[in-house]
């Protein structure tokens, strides 16, 4: 397969700039954005006032000063927590960012932001995502990710021109993956990177259709190199810095 374009290549920040800063908040944010990352990656939850926030976990304990399950706290009592000082103590004080927050941060400086769905309360809840991206004028640029399909149908009901990427954990959902994001016409698939370095034809396949490859999470250049040579374009990375080098190198 014809390697792909290096003006092609995008390298998302997986969680912000998840291996400088605590994941997930407006600190990991700023540092991939000025590190040179094409786009931004985040996971989302809602809180108890039906307000989506960034964070990746159902319960607060491993990332923020909290305990319990994040559903259970509003907006309000969110942003009291501590959402930085386990990362490090320079990062005391951070708190959880709203999705809207994140849009505004994030708004004409990279190319494009990654929703992942992680959780939800209720239908409404989904609905009220798209809302929140498309008063931030960021319908275009926002892509709507998740492992559970049955929310990227609701999500791409509610307006026509969201994008929706169908996230592939195992070798067994992508036939299924590929057939949703043919069918659909606005839709990539985001796989975890190892399926493509072990079957590089998934790619090929996806690319025969006129479906774009996205990877999670690749943070060696060697593995990049490969998933290059195989069609992939975009690249989800902890390590921002050592994926742009290898961009940057490239003949």
């Amino acid at each position: 397969m014809t390697e792909v374009a290096t003006r092609d290549l995008e390298i998302i920040a997986h969680r912000g700039y998840s291996s400088r800063a605590p994941e997930n908040t407006l600190a990991a944010i700023d540092l991939a954005i000025t590190a040179g990352a094409d786009a931004i990656e985040w996971d989302v939850h809602v809180a108890a006032c039906g307000t989506p926030v960034l964070f990746h976990d159902v319960n607060l304990s491993r990332t923020s000063s909290g305990v319990g399950p994040i559903r259970r706290r509003t907006l309000a009592q969110l942003q009291t927590l501590d959402a930085g000082k386990w990362f490090g103590t320079e990062f005391a004080g951070e708190k959880i960012p709203s999705l809207a927050q994140a849009l505004e941060r994030t708004k004409g400086r990279v190319r494009r932001v990654y929703t992942e769905v992680k959780g939800f309360r209720e239908l409404e809840d989904l609905d009220r995502m798209v809302d929140i991206v498309r008063k931030a004028d960021r319908i275009l640029d926002n892509v709507f990710i998740s492992l559970d399909w049955a929310i990227l149908d609701r999500l791409a009901g509610r307006d026509p021109a969201v994008g929706i990427g169908y996230i592939v954990d195992t070798a067994e959902r992508f036939d299924e993956g590929l057939e949703r994001a043919t069918s659909d016409g606005r839709s990539l698939v985001d796989l975890e990177y190892r399926l493509i370095l072990e079957r590089p034809d998934f790619a090929r396949r996806a690319l025969e259709r006129g479906i774009r490859v996205a990877v999670w999470t690749v943070d060696d250049p060697i593995d990049a190199g490969r998933l290059r040579e195989a069609g992939v374009t975009r690249f989800t990375t902890n390590q921002v810095d050592a994926l742009l080098a290898w961009r940057a190198d490239i003949p």
